[in-house]
């Protein structure tokens, strides 16, 4: 079949099963939709209840301390390097002197985090860090090792140490106190612009991902419409379309309109040198439609008969296939040229 016919025949199905088509896309569009967010909801649930357990377990006692400093160089360039303060901060000794001093254990949680491959970022440190603003250039150093309490006593350490010259990568350097340790209160936590970042749940139903979800669900939707609508065509006993039957590449197709009575005269009987028979399964409108003389069989043919074409036509929803199939067979005997007419109802 050439690209023209199909494309034609396609658009005619569309048009054809208009309804059906809108009531399929409506009903994949909303399964896939359910597909898409029923998980997400039920993971968003879990996560809201998880956290919720944990918090009620905590008694709210896990929000994070901080303090704020400013540190730079003696020739007055600001300093930047986040690895290595927080690899001078966290050595062995430093660790050991914080958990002495504090009797807060950090050692393991440090262990986990590392074996975990924590997914840090610019604003979240993990158990023990320090992170720079890079619009102001100020440091807020965090520590999130278990209760409000002793993320305090652990941050209190790590300033006092600063303050005392104990870390060796800050010993050259000039340091600027912007605000001492503290616990980052509810509203900080909860501005977007807070000092650092909480882990936390994302919201499945942000407008960001109802619009991905949905322009998914329309494009499947269209897609697997169009699908079942074109197979549904397959499962009929009467051809339909010219997709629903086959023919071979020897044979010549012709798409005309079963109204336009000259242009099936003129089709049929070109070239007028041959002696051709005419077959279509409903032979009585065929004659009433073209003025042509019709056979309803292959069967009904002379023997006698020297058939150099054979004109078969095709109409769809009146044309079965067991009918058709059962003349291309027959047909066989003939040897001859074989044009297909279908005649839509345009």
């Amino acid at each position: 079949m050439d690209s023209h016919t199909l494309v034609k025949e396609m658009k005619r199905l569309l048009r054809n099963q208009k309804k059906q088509f809108i009531t399929f896309t409506f009903i994949f569009l909303t399964l896939l939709l359910l597909v898409q967010f029923i998980p997400l909801l039920i993971r968003y649930q879990a996560e809201q209840s998880e956290a919720q357990e944990e918090t009620t377990s905590m008694s709210g006692t896990e929000k994070p301390a901080v303090f704020e400093m400013y540190i730079e160089y003696n020739d007055g360039g600001v300093y930047t390097n986040t690895l290595l303060l927080e690899e001078a901060i966290k050595t062995d000794t430093n660790i050991e002197a914080i958990e002495e001093a504090t009797n807060v254990e950090i050692s393991d949680l440090l262990d986990v985090e590392k074996e975990t491959n924590y997914p840090k970022t610019a604003r979240d440190r993990g158990v023990l860090g320090a992170s720079r603003n890079e619009a102001s250039n100020i440091w807020v150093f965090s520590s999130r090792v278990g209760t409000e309490e002793e993320n305090v006593r652990v941050l209190q350490s790590v300033y006092e140490m600063i303050e005392n010259g104990e870390i060796s990568l800050l010993q050259n350097k000039n340091t600027y106190v912007i605000s001492e340790p503290r616990i980052l209160t509810e509203e900080e936590l909860a501005n977007p612009e807070a000092l650092i970042e909480v882990e936390g749940s994302v919201d499945p139903f942000s407008i960001r991902n109802i619009a991905v979800s949905f322009i998914i669900a329309v494009i499947g939707g269209v897609a697997v419409a169009f699908f079942a609508t074109l197979t549904l065509t397959f499962f009929s006993k009467k051809i339909k379309y010219a997709f629903n039957y086959n023919w071979n590449e020897e044979d010549t197709f012709v798409l005309l309109n079963s109204q336009d009575r000259d242009a099936i005269q003129h089709t049929s009987v070109v070239p007028a040198s041959r002696e051709r028979v005419l077959l279509a399964q409903d032979a009585d409108k065929m004659k009433d439609t073209s003025g042509l003389r019709v056979s309803e069989h292959v069967l009904q043919l002379d023997n006698q008969l020297e058939v150099e074409e054979v004109v078969l036509f095709v109409q769809p929803n009146i044309t079965d296939k067991t009918w058709y199939n059962q003349q291309r067979e027959l047909l066989k005997l003939y040897h001859a040229p074989i044009k297909i007419i279908q005649l839509n109802e345009e």
